[in-house]
């Protein structure tokens, strides 16, 4: 497997548009497209907040069926629309489909942006021409920039990896700076490939992959609307199904996905760290993400990274409460190997070293429950005045 620069552009057959509709803001990227030059299999993961978008709600209708592209648009979620919004969405498709000489259901869409506004209609609508017009295997980055929120720089990713004899690549983007928790898929990410995997196959492989890496990260513990990870892959009736081919095919997923989920906590909301819990020897792999989980979105620890503050006693506290199987006299913590805690008695720390660690951007706190053999790991920030500020002010 070979990390590559850049994003989807990487992956031939798929072409791509993003122009400036004036959905919400004048002057900026907002309206995109993603279309594949034959039909595809798709697979999504999508929100489990009660309160769905009716972008996620059209999709969830169509992604077992023959896929051939994604209208996306930013600065508008088109959540809490009612019958109002899930019908936009139906028009907006059907006419892009319309335009492609497509079916209407082979066209999926993704929102993102402000809650309980309806989008403008008759804007989007008189746009599609030009966003058909723009189509191209390069504007891969584009689109990258186009799906931004409060995102501060685009994110990407794309590998090659061979099986069968033959190269094939993966690339994908996100969005998601804030209202990120892990829930499933935790944001918008749009991922390509030229590898042939039946949707069966697809399907399981997207999702265990996304629950290891999109789902193993938080911001502030906020659940969207409209998170959405979609991979589209080529129906070609050819696939790759021996053991071998699947596994290099999962492996590069992985890498895509965790790519992004790192940038995704980088990027994080005013964020100053960006912090892997560790969680290892707990009793299942299930109590070791119920652990780092509750670690990794307790705000009482999320402060104590943002004022460089070695409070073990709250990463405890929080592997008490996240309901996995604990035993005090088991448990130690530790921050890039230096021990704090170790059998349920305080470690004598050099607090001058761990002072130079704690002011790093990155580093890990590794939990050791003492009790068996499961493993988590969690991707979180801290969260700082700057958090408070962008969200205090995001509506207006």
């Amino acid at each position: 497997m070979k990390h590559l620069d850049g994003g989807l552009e990487n992956v031939k057959g798929f072409s791509y548009s993003s122009i400036k509709c004036g959905i919400r803001y004048a002057d900026r990227l907002d309206y995109s497209l993603i279309l594949s030059d034959t039909m595809c299999n798709a697979a999504g993961v999508f929100t489990t907040n009660r309160m769905t978008a009716a972008p996620v709600k059209l999709c969830r209708e169509r992604i077992n069926g023959s896929i051939r592209g994604i209208l996306v648009n930013a600065t508008n979620a088109n959540a809490c629309t009612g019958a109002e919004g899930f019908t936009n969405s139906k028009i907006l498709t059907a006419d892009v489909a319309k335009r492609l000489n497509l079916a209407e259901e082979s066209i999926l869409m993704a929102s993102t942006g402000i809650i309980g506004r309806q989008l403008p209609l008759d804007k989007m609508l008189e746009s599609h021409g030009k966003l058909i017009t723009n189509l191209s295997g390069e504007n891969g980055p584009l689109l990258a920039q186009a799906i931004m929120t409060t995102d501060t720089v685009p994110k990407q990713a794309a590998v090659s990896f061979t099986c069968g004899g033959r190269e094939y690549r993966i690339a994908g983007t996100a969005k998601g700076s804030g209202m990120i928790a892990p829930r499933m898929a935790t944001l918008l990410a749009f991922l390509v490939t030229d590898a042939p995997v039946d949707r069966e196959n697809l399907e399981k492989i997207f999702r265990a992959a996304v629950n290891k890496t999109l789902n193993s990260i938080t911001i502030d513990g906020d659940t969207s609307t409209n998170d959405t990870a979609i991979i589209l892959s080529p129906d070609t009736g050819k696939y790759i199904q021996d053991a071998d081919s699947l596994s290099a095919f999962t492996e590069a997923l992985e890498a895509v996905l965790m790519k992004l989920a790192e940038m995704l906590v980088q990027d994080g909301e005013g964020a100053t760290k960006s912090v892997k819990i560790h969680v290892i020897n707990a009793a299942t792999d299930d109590d070791a993400m119920l652990i780092a989980r509750a670690v990794g979105q307790s705000l009482l620890v999320k402060t104590a990274f943002f004022g460089n503050d070695p409070n073990w006693g709250r990463i405890a506290c929080a592997a008490g409460y996240s309901g996995a199987a604990l035993e005090e006299e088991n448990l130690s913590i530790s921050i890039e190997n230096i021990p704090l805690l170790v059998n349920g008695i305080p470690a004598e720390a050099d607090y001058s070293q761990l002072e130079k660690v704690l002011k790093n951007r990155n580093y890990t706190v590794t939990v050791d429950m003492g009790l068996g053999s499961g493993d988590a790991i969690m991707l979180t920030t801290d969260i700082s005045y700057d958090y408070v500020k962008i969200n205090a002010q995001y509506s207006t």
